[in-house]
């Protein structure tokens, strides 16, 4: 129910996304301009060493030849080509690698992030009171505590994508092994890894801006008890999590590689937008809260005491 009634939601609300759409190209463009600027000599360095037409050509020859074994080898082939850049010019590289890192990520991660709160405001009066107000007037108003949140999310989220990424990029050394069954199994190994770390990840911090909006709490105090309610339904949440990472996967590289990365401009905000919905949705419902799918459907989900076994809620009475 958590998953159908999002996607009806996702539908009515998808009007966000041509909202989201430019946000996140703005700052994209933002935070790439200051790369490029700040880490010059570096992107000299390893264009000279071929690495950006290695790139290119690894996204070439996927264009169309959808084979997971082919492309995660080149992706082995291309991190091992860049180690080998990095060594040979690690005293000049290490710090822009460093700088680009952290403009990239801290300042790609907090802009963008931003938006976050505004999607969760403006889904909250709807789904609360069938009201649609306008994004803008969301992000304004949000604005103090969207930094607030965000600057949190940096010390509280960013090592968990780090110790992620790390992982994954760590994985691709399957590739290595000289090994024929290993090599096979290498790539479903892969995305069950990725899959996993990112349904978990979501799972852990999915709640936070939810529960900041619909409690009205501090940024702290909202993740306290984003926390409460996941130790208590993790078997709601993790399951529907680990399905919808598979389908953002699944869509996402479908269409990169097969509109040439043109139909990302659509699929990543759209997948944004049902992130935020998923999440708002899970913590209505977890919360026995009554929410408009439409101005005609009132969902009202079953209270914890009403489901719960007699024997658990004994406690609580």
């Amino acid at each position: 129910m958590i998953i159908t009634d999002s996607s009806k939601i996702f539908l009515r609300t998808s009007g966000v996304v041509w909202r989201l759409l430019p946000y996140i190209l703005v700052c994209l463009l933002v935070v790439i301009g200051i790369t490029v600027a700040a880490c010059y000599p570096m992107i000299s360095s390893l264009s000279e060493a071929g690495f950006f037409a290695q790139i290119f050509d690894l996204f070439s020859d996927s264009m169309f030849n959808v084979r997971l074994d082919q492309i995660f080898s080149a992706m082995a082939d291309v991190l091992v080509s860049f180690g080998e850049i990095v060594a040979e010019n690690i005293a000049g590289v290490v710090p822009l690698i460093v700088v680009a890192v952290l403009i990239l990520g801290l300042g790609g991660s907090f802009l963008i992030g931003l938006s976050e709160l505004a999607v969760a405001d403006y889904l909250y009066h709807y789904m609360s009171s069938n009201t649609r107000i306008s994004f803008g007037s969301c992000f304004i108003k949000n604005l103090g505590k969207s930094a607030r949140l965000q600057l949190a999310k940096l010390l509280v989220v960013w090592p968990v994508d780090i110790i992620i990424t790390a992982i994954f990029v760590a994985s691709f050394l399957l590739f290595t092994v000289e090994s024929a069954v290993v090599t096979i199994l290498a790539p479903f190994i892969i995305v069950l890894l990725l899959v996993v770390l990112i349904a978990f990840r979501q799972s852990l911090f999915c709640l936070w801006s939810p529960c900041l909006i619909t409690f009205n709490s501090s940024v702290f105090g909202a993740l306290r008890e984003s926390f409460s309610q996941l130790t208590k339904n993790f078997g709601v949440i993790f399951p529907r999590q680990l399905v919808m990472t598979v389908i953002y996967i699944a869509v996402n590289i479908a269409v990169c590689l097969f509109t040439a990365s043109v139909g990302l401009l659509l699929t990543v905000p759209a997948t944004v937008l049902f992130g935020a919905i998923l999440a708002q949705v899970t913590l209505f419902t977890i919360n026995g809260l009554r929410y408009y799918i439409d101005e005609n459907q009132i969902v009202t989900p079953k209270k914890r005491e009403d489901i719960e076994h007699i024997g658990v809620m004994k406690n609580i009475i």
